[in-house]
């Protein structure tokens, strides 16, 4: 059973989709031998704690991604200076201009990082939009061409099968067709099974030239981008972050992911530079159903590692309002080395 790959491991450990779950498929209402596939379980273990003191690793990266450690460190130290304060008391009106200040500004870079999310997001939801209509297309395609053959075998099969008989049928003439009614019966067992090797085959639907369409996925692999599909500064540098006890960078994993998930099915004999340029779109290629389910699913769980993006910002805003500690990657707890 294949397991997807944790985001990090040990102490901060945080899994972008959990191990596989092995599940008991029984068809036909429990007759039948069961079939086992691995469904995969989104599973969060030890993220952002919105309830906890100080803030997380992964906030600290970050905000040091975005260039807010300096201010957050300043920020701690005023907001320090205005809990200590006694009742009546008050800041100095320099300190509070600054504080107001600082806020502002980390609640503004904050949301910018945001609609950056929300840039990537809007993107993936148009492109699946239009995967999810092609699905349909594929979909109804298939069950035409399954119901086609369906039918056909059922009149083939029923009309060769009443000749047969009536062939065995004595007259006064010919008292028996033996030959002729058995060949028949061959033949009105041999075209239904004729059928239903089309109807399997057209499980996965028809296959449909595509015109190039670069998309989402084309930077993940290194392919020619164009600006919809151009990831936004911050979001890129989070992808190529590597999380907290982690050698490898969130783009370096889901790509491990996706080698290993049996579901997906272009990488079921591994990757190739043939199979990126149709994930990719970036080149005329031939799309079928399994196609567009592969990248319905990389889709997916691009949208939801860029939304984990969203935790991490939360615990900034909770610093920069005195909700949350700040806590460096050196332990640092509030310390301005300018001071």
């Amino acid at each position: 059973m294949s397991a997807l790959c944790a985001l990090s491991m040990g102490s901060g450990c945080e899994f972008l989709f959990g191990p596989a779950l092995a599940v008991d498929l029984t068809l036909f209402g429990g007759k039948g031998k069961p079939q086992k596939r691995d469904f995969p379980i989104a599973v969060f273990e030890k993220l952002s704690d919105p309830s906890s003191e100080y803030i997380s690793p992964d906030a600290v990266q970050l905000a040091e991604a975005m260039n807010l450690v300096p201010k957050l460190r300043r920020l701690m130290i005023l907001n320090e200076r205005h809990h200590a304060l006694a009742p009546g008391e008050s800041l100095s009106t320099a300190d509070r201009v600054e504080r107001t200040e600082l806020r502002f500004d980390v609640l503004e870079s904050v949301e910018e990082a945001r609609l950056q999310i929300d840039f990537i997001i809007a993107e993936i939801e148009e492109e699946q939009a239009i995967l999810n209509e092609a699905m349909r297309l594929f979909s109804s395609d298939r069950d035409a061409r399954v119901n086609r053959a369906n039918i056909l075998a059922f009149r083939t099969n029923g009309a060769l099968w009443a000749v047969a008989e009536a062939l065995t049928i004595p007259s006064y003439k010919y008292p028996r067709y033996s030959i002729p009614s058995g060949a028949v019966g061959i033949v009105a067992g041999v075209v239904p099974s004729i059928f239903s090797i089309y109807a399997t085959r057209s499980l996965n639907g028809g296959q449909y030239e595509r015109h190039p369409y670069p998309n989402i996925l084309s930077k993940i692999y290194d392919f020619p981008t164009i600006p919809r599909i151009e990831y936004p500064e911050i979001v890129w540098k989070y992808l190529n972050s590597c999380p907290h006890g982690q050698t490898r960078t969130r783009r370096e994993i889901i790509k491990a992911n996706w080698y290993a998930d049996e579901n997906i099915h272009i990488f079921k004999d591994g990757p190739s530079l043939e199979k990126l340029r149709k994930l990719t779109g970036n080149e005329p290629y031939t799309a079928d159903m399994n196609l567009v389910s592969d990248k319905l699913i990389m889709s997916d769980q691009i949208k939801a590692v860029t939304l984990q993006m969203s935790r991490p910002l939360l615990e900034i805003c909770m610093v920069a309002r005195g909700r949350k500690k700040f806590v460096d990657q050196t332990g640092s707890v509030g310390s301005d080395p300018t001071e």
